[in-house]
């Protein structure tokens, strides 16, 4: 497989994955979502809470709040010599105090060296005069498999690579132009022209209004159109580095299974 970035930012990217099939892309997009590791808030101890909401529903919303560190920094606790016990390779202690009349952000978490809460304006709960909250929490790493609160993409999705065939029986009438809801078809010097091919949905709409039935619609099954949008816990980029990571691993690991039984 390959790839080709397309457009790419700090929480959404867009890429065109060669030299692939169905099978493959969908590996690319389950990996994606459930076996990328990322740092989320697991065990919470509240020594204070007169807020209105109940410790659990605290505890929820301060799982969800992403969290971004540096994956070499930590270790899955599974993979931890403490044996999931909890030590400083596998998790790390976040904070969370205030009372008064007050709202609590996710930028009022106090975390350790090396740990960031990228999305500060997440409001986790709202104080008035004479509550409190008071409580410290342990982030580790997981993955998505576990739970959702560890999946570091929030949607993940591809799409066939779409073709416009254009036969000679095409007079230029325009009843496509006008039908297509993307704007796929344009003419110019007196020609059909797909200017914005990849934008295709494949509804066929243009197939159907075609009078001189000109207009096929098929799809290379060799490309997949391949979006992704993250929580900001991680780059897109380390997103597809681990993603890779992981499916080659998977894939040495059944080889030496393999092995093993022959």
């Amino acid at each position: 497989m390959k790839t080709e970035i397309r457009e790419t930012s700090s929480q959404n990217t867009e890429f065109l994955l060669k030299e692939a099939n169905q099978a493959k892309a969908n590996a690319l997009r389950r990996t994606l979502i459930s076996e990328v590791p990322s740092l989320a808030i697991e065990d919470v101890k509240v020594y204070e809470n007169s807020s209105v909401l109940f410790d659990e529903i605290l505890a929820l919303r301060l799982g969800l709040i992403p969290l971004k560190t540096e994956l070499n920094e930590f270790k899955l606790p599974e993979e931890c010599q403490c044996n999931g016990e909890g030590c400083s390779a596998c998790q790390t202690t976040i904070s969370l105090g205030g009372e008064g009349e007050n709202i609590l952000y996710s930028s009022d978490l106090q975390t350790g060296e090396g740990i960031e809460v990228p999305i500060k304006d997440i409001p986790i709960v709202k104080l008035v005069e004479g509550q409190e909250v008071i409580l410290e929490a342990k982030a580790q790493l997981g993955t998505g498999k576990k739970h959702s609160k560890w999946q570091p993409v929030v949607a993940c999705s591809y799409k066939t690579y779409p073709i416009q065939e254009i036969s000679e029986q095409c007079n230029q009438c325009g009843e496509c132009v006008e039908t297509c809801p993307r704007n796929v078809y344009k003419i110019e010097d007196n020609e059909l022209k797909t200017p914005n091919q990849e934008k295709c949905m494949q509804c066929e709409q243009c197939v159907e209004e075609c009078p001189q039935n000109a207009i096929t619609i098929t799809d290379d099954k060799t490309k997949y159109i391949f979006t992704f949008e993250t929580d900001q816990s991680l780059t897109p980029k380390q997103i597809l580095q681990q993603g890779t990571k992981q499916i080659k691993q998977k894939l040495q690991e059944f080889k030496q299974k393999l092995n093993q039984q022959t």
